[in-house]
């Protein structure tokens, strides 16, 4: 066995060894049942042109599956919602952060329709929730015009899910052509 070869195992070997001795850091969710929007691309909005028919927006629950169906109840943001945050700051003293967690809806009603619940099919963990898109816009609007649309999840008490509060708000800006 040559030298390089003797060394690599030898280095292979220490590693397989150091890496059996730390805790395993994942490993099956044991939190509550969650429900939440999953991202698109990364992000928790897209954007759509105006009369783009039916956007699937994707949502997850956050636990074992489930071996009945239940509802999940759909709303459309109307305000902002802001979120407080403590922050430490480099002299040690703690500072209120506030955040925009969610825009409000700047839509029409009659611009989108979403429906007031959808069903998580037993021994299911994505299901997408279909939002219309309709004609936002009349002729004569330019064409870098867009307007929001924020869906919220709401949480179901009587089948115990809650909503995971970073993934509750999805945002579609709808653009005119």
């Amino acid at each position: 066995m040559s030298t390089r070869t003797a060394l690599f195992s030898v280095l292979l070997a220490i590693g397989l060894r150091l890496t059996g001795c730390f805790d395993e850091i994942g490993g099956p969710y044991d939190g509550p049942d969650r429900i939440g929007f999953d991202t698109k691309q990364g992000n928790f909005r897209e954007t759509v042109l105006d009369d783009a028919g039916t956007v699937q927006l994707p949502t997850q629950l956050i636990g074992p599956q489930r071996s009945e169906s239940f509802e999940v109840s759909v709303s459309i943001q109307q305000d902002t919602v802001f979120r407080e945050r403590e922050d430490v700051s480099p002299d040690g003293s703690d500072t209120t952060i506030v955040d925009v967690r969610a825009l409000p809806t700047t839509a029409e009603e009659s611009d989108y329709s979403v429906p007031d619940s959808y069903t998580f099919p037993a021994d299911t963990s994505n299901v997408p929730l279909g939002v219309d898109i309709q004609d936002a816009f009349g002729p004569g609007a330019p064409s870098d015009t867009t307007t929001r649309l924020t869906v919220r999840l709401d949480p179901n008490e009587q089948a115990d899910i809650e909503v995971a509060e970073n993934w509750r708000y999805f945002e579609i800006t709808i653009a005119n052509p």
